[in-house]
């Protein structure tokens, strides 16, 4: 009797000292920004892998950028630039989860104003949280 407590206390200490954090999904995220028509990028914001804040500035168009996530990270970009008569500044996201389908979201601004330039302009992919 003294052996079966043995052998549950020993196995239940066991069972205890697992991780119990399931794996996180990984996703794979490309970031693109394009200026069309004379527009040009003035500064592009992103999150990394690592959750942190990323600013680049002197970016050429099309600027692109293809990154690993984890789940319970976020997805979150942004682009000023200075956007000309006729031109455009747009950013788009593609996100894949690993085993899933596709998403992508994409934000544009135009300038269909004659003789105007659109100065510092933004575009934005907004922040959320990546589900498992």
């Amino acid at each position: 009797m003294r052996k079966l407590l043995f052998i549950s206390i020993i196995t239940l200490l066991f069972s205890c000292s697992k991780d119990d954090e399931p794996d996180r999904t990984m996703y794979n995220i490309t970031y693109t920004v394009t200026a069309t028509n004379g527009a040009t990028i003035n500064k592009v914001e992103y999150r990394d892998s690592q959750g942190k804040l990323i600013e680049l500035t002197n970016v050429n168009s099309p600027w692109t950028i293809n990154l690993n996530v984890r789940a319970g990270l976020g997805l979150e970009a942004v682009a000023y630039g200075d956007i000309p008569y006729q031109g455009s500044l747009s950013i788009t996201a593609v996100w894949v989860p690993e085993g899933g389908d596709s998403q992508s979201e994409t934000d544009t601004l135009g300038n269909n104003t004659p003789d105007s330039t659109i100065n510092n302009g933004k575009v934005e992919i907004s922040g959320r949280t990546l589900p498992d």
